[in-house]
């Protein structure tokens, strides 16, 4: 029987800036562990730390956390550092840069990262985008369409921990719509969908930002005009799978021809089609690199009508999905970072004789 491949010698640090209740950076944590030693960090005035089994939590102070970080020095295994804080804590990921063991420091552009920023704070968040840049090796993207804002940045892409879920199905003739409500969502479109549907009943899950009164607003508002569409409120990881096993069909409504939409690799594309349901998109760039797999509607009728046909069942994209999982990004990240000449040099320097900075003397 051939000997299994020995996995490459790296160690991930993966830094957050998500509460790892909602973070979904958490199921590449865990796909990681799987091969490598990995360590979750949610960056805060004091830094949450858990790793290298995700049963081990602990809170320290910001100097407790540094020499922490400090104390992974050369053993024989390249420390890579995945950084997914977004652009909340510039500061601290420079001190992290010139503090931690020499290794390979990955930026994470899931998202354009000033999302609905303008003017002053808009220009404030480009210009820690292109420190955090200056301060990696390499720069990896969700949807393609990133590669517009970082030519040379690597595709890495978003998925679901979601597993394809027992037929159940209690609200089989209601659609589901999970989401981040947001600048982002089509509070219009919907309406106008729920007016042109009336047996249908829209559940919407999600949350909106805290200080974002106006969506609040919007929320409120549409429930209230439509008896057909139910707002159940925000909603944890662990709870959807329950959430998704109880639906057959779920609506995208985004926004188009708008930036806000033009970066987006939505989540919920995946984890809906992991699950099993059929998925109705508007017309965004991710929706249409998967159309083979999700319905792509050009406005309210045509959703109207695809919802008409997939519940008669005329109308199926869904069982010609395979599964994306958390484990196969895990696979591509592994694959990114061993591409990249800086961890052949790592992974081929002597590991005796190394100095306090990390630097290592050869041993000739």
């Amino acid at each position: 029987m051939p000997a299994e491949p020995t996995q490459p010698r790296l160690r991930f640090f993966v830094f957050t800036c998500r509460d790892p209740k909602t973070d979904f950076r958490l199921p590449l944590v865990d796909a990681l562990r799987l091969n490598f030693e990995t360590y979750y960090i949610w960056l805060r005035r004091r830094p949450v730390v858990s790793g290298p089994a995700s049963s081990t939590t602990t809170e320290m102070s910001l100097s407790k956390f540094l020499r922490f970080i400090r104390r992974f020095r050369r053993d024989g295994k390249v420390n890579i550092y995945f950084n997914s804080s977004n652009t909340y804590f510039p500061g601290i990921t420079a001190i992290l840069r010139m503090v931690a063991t020499a290794g390979v420091w990955c930026l994470d552009m899931h998202d354009d990262l000033r999302y609905h920023n303008k003017g002053i704070r808009r220009l404030r968040e480009e210009i820690i985008i292109s420190l955090l840049r200056r301060l990696s090796h390499v720069t990896v993207h969700a949807a393609p369409t990133l590669l517009e804002l970082f030519p040379r940045s690597q595709h890495l892409g978003n998925a679901s921990n979601i597993q394809p879920l027992a037929d159940a199905a209690p609200h089989r003739n209601n659609v589901l719509i999970i989401a981040s409500f947001d600048e982002r969502f089509d509070f219009d479109f919907l309406s106008e969908l729920a007016r042109l549907c009336p047996a249908i009943q829209f559940h919407l899950y999600g949350w909106t930002r805290p200080d974002d009164r106006a969506t609040q607003a919007q929320v409120i508002a549409i429930e209230t005009r439509h008896a057909n569409i139910r707002y159940f409120g925000p909603y944890k990881m662990d709870n959807l799978p329950e959430i998704l096993r109880g639906y057959k069909v779920s609506v995208a409504p985004y926004r188009t021809n708008t930036p806000l939409t033009h970066y987006i690799d939505p989540l919920r594309f995946y984890h809906c089609l992991n699950a099993g349901l059929e998925v109705v998109s508007t017309d965004i760039p991710q929706a249409r690199y998967m159309h083979d797999w999700i319905h792509l509607v050009p406005d309210v009728a045509a959703a109207a009508e695809t919802l008409t046909a997939i519940r008669s069942g005329t109308a199926a994209k869904q069982p010609a999905y395979t599964p994306i999982t958390w484990e196969q990004r895990a696979e591509r990240l592994v694959q990114i970072i061993l591409t990249l000449p800086r961890t052949g040099a790592l992974l081929g320097e002597p590991v005796d004789q190394c100095s306090e900075s990390g630097r290592c003397r050869s041993r000739a």
